[in-house]
């Protein structure tokens, strides 16, 4: 007798298991939804090894994060006290964000830049011009975001005494200050290496 009521309680609870839905149970877990800049910064991967899935997708979340709005200051990257720190903090949040637009598009062209020439290279010549022109668009992309980051900067060190934890970001404010940080020698070298590179595909194969 007692195994056939085992029994029976063990098709039941299989059924329910089977056939049972979540909402039977009344419960539904609360999705996240990603809308702030916060949320998609948070996105952002520094990867020990990049390729151009890995760069394209933190450009995607960053550029996502450049647009969105902030969250409300409870829920800020550091404890926020008063009106002028959380300004001081939007400020330095842009900065990091258009940094990092800055670096992620510096990676991104230069996977399709060519760096050496070589003589056996003449097939590739099409190839090798049309990646030229690409690396130098996102370059291009690159230099307009550092104009960004600077201006940034410049608001963060206006505002620099109301002091927040984000220090790696604060330290970037006076690291940009002094030059210590400047993305535009970066680029200007990537610009001149691609334009001696055409010049000596023109010298070797011509037009």
């Amino acid at each position: 007798m007692k195994y056939r009521l085992w029994s029976l309680l063990l098709s039941l609870t299989v059924m329910v298991t089977v056939w049972a839905e979540s909402s039977d149970f009344g419960f539904k877990p609360l999705r996240n939804k990603i809308r702030t800049k916060e949320d998609y910064f948070r996105l952002f991967n520094q990867w020990l090894y990049q390729d151009m899935d890995s760069v394209s997708r933190n450009i995607f979340f960053l550029e996502l994060a450049y647009v969105m709005p902030y969250d409300h200051p409870i829920k800020a990257l550091t404890p926020i006290t008063n009106e002028m720190q959380y300004l001081h903090y939007q400020y330095l949040l842009m900065m990091q964000i258009c940094q990092l637009l800055t670096q992620s598009y510096i990676d991104y062209g230069y996977m399709y830049m060519k760096e050496h020439i070589y003589f056996f290279n003449e097939e590739f010549k099409t190839n090798y011009l049309q990646g030229y022109d690409i690396s130098e668009f996102y370059f291009t992309k690159a230099r307009q975001y550092w104009d960004e980051t600077i201006q940034h900067a410049k608001m963060a060190y206006e505002t620099r005494f109301y002091k927040t934890d984000l220090l790696y970001m604060e330290d970037m404010v006076y690291r940009i200050r002094d030059g210590d940080l400047n993305y535009y020698k970066v680029i200007d070298n990537l610009m001149y290496r691609i334009e001696r590179n055409r010049a000596e595909i023109k010298r070797r194969w011509g037009e």
